[in-house]
């Protein structure tokens, strides 16, 4: 169940998706008319009530007089269904969103699409928490893996960043922080989200903007940590010691999504500075939206900004970029030694076993 604290933030049901999905729908399969009508009703109505707007309102008039044409003439009894969803396509690409908003076929039980790599259910990753030896101290270094799944999936991945961080020796040692977004490849932002909680205060300035230009922040520090508690089983948040900061961040291309919305919420504090590059692109708040043929469209319906700064199109610019060329290593390095430069708390701390040199 989603928590009361998220839903008071009213975009508890926020889920930021990855990569568009691949079209997978067959050719020329038959559709009911009155099920296409009302696929294509509801996604009209969604686009036009909730979407962002078109770049162009004679190429979408074009698109939606197209759709509309896939239903066929009076008297049919079949629609088909490959040329309803590419008239969907094409009308969700005529909008101001990145190429962010999608359909997600039906797709036959006994044929499911499989997760997008790297961000299944369950899925094995690296260790999310390592230490970096710094000429300063020892750095911890925290790389939340990315999680598809609704609210189902919030409780074992916090349970899980808990047990991991109890399980990293040496981690109190760690006299500064890095964040880690490199493998933030799109999914789920909520999960961890909820999970860096202690990193965010009150004046945080990550905001969304609606369609019509109106603003509202995203960041509930009391509802995430209320939700993190909840799966926390008393345990001391591992992240809670660096709440103060200063925090660096690496970034990577293949931040994506989900990713950049943490990246954006994180940017929000004061405290953040960015190494890395340039993020992907798919920098937009999407909601999804279960049609009637039991396919989903994924719609952007805001954008990012920084309190009344300029939305975000497009990727996000570290803000230490790497030298062309260099290895995204050298960006977590330059991190971890600013951040430990750049703390009281370093200088003195020693140096922990088994941390990357």
């Amino acid at each position: 169940m989603i928590r009361t604290g998220l839903a008071a933030a009213g975009i508890a049901a926020l889920l930021v998706t990855g990569l568009p999905a691949a079209a997978v729908d067959s050719p020329a399969e038959p559709m009911p008319l009155p099920l296409a009508r009302e696929v294509v009703g509801q996604t009209i109505e969604l686009v036009e009530s909730r979407g962002v707007h078109a770049r162009r309102q004679d190429d979408y008039d074009r698109a939606r007089a197209a759709l509309l044409a896939t239903l066929g003439a009076a008297g049919e009894e079949q629609a088909d269904r490959k040329a309803v969803y590419g008239g969907i396509r094409a009308l969700l690409a005529t909008l101001d969103a990145d190429g962010h908003s999608f359909l997600v076929p039906a797709m036959p039980a006994q044929n499911p699409q499989p997760p997008s790599a790297g961000s299944e259910r369950g899925a094995q990753h690296a260790p999310a928490f390592s230490l970096v030896s710094t000429g300063r101290g020892t750095v911890l270094r925290w790389t939340p893996p990315p999680i598809q799944g609704g609210a189902d999936v919030f409780d074992p991945y916090i349970k899980r960043f808990y047990d991991e961080a109890e399980a990293r020796p040496g981690i109190k040692a760690a006299c500064a922080l890095v964040v880690d977004l490199s493998e933030q490849t799109g999914g789920n932002a909520w999960p961890p989200f909820i999970a860096m909680y202690p990193l965010f205060g009150d004046a945080n300035t990550a905001r969304l903007v609606d369609r019509d230009g109106k603003r509202m922040p995203f960041v509930d520090r009391r509802g995430l940590e209320a939700t993190a508690r909840a799966g926390a089983a008393g345990r001391a948040n591992p992240l809670a010691p660096y709440a103060a900061g200063p925090l660096a961040v690496v970034v990577g291309s293949r931040t994506a999504s989900a990713g950049e919305m943490l990246l954006v919420a994180l940017l929000g504090e004061r405290k953040v500075q960015t190494f890395g590059q340039t993020s992907y692109g798919l920098s937009t708040s999407n909601m999804t939206h279960p049609l009637a043929d039991g396919s989903t469209l994924v719609l952007t319906e805001m954008r990012y900004a920084l309190g009344d700064g300029p939305v975000y199109r497009g990727g996000i610019p570290a803000m230490h970029p790497l030298e062309q060329g260099e290895a995204l290593d050298a960006a977590l390095r330059a991190a971890a030694e600013w951040a430990a430069a750049s703390t009281p708390a370093c200088g003195a701390a020693p140096r922990v076993a088994g941390a990357q040199p």
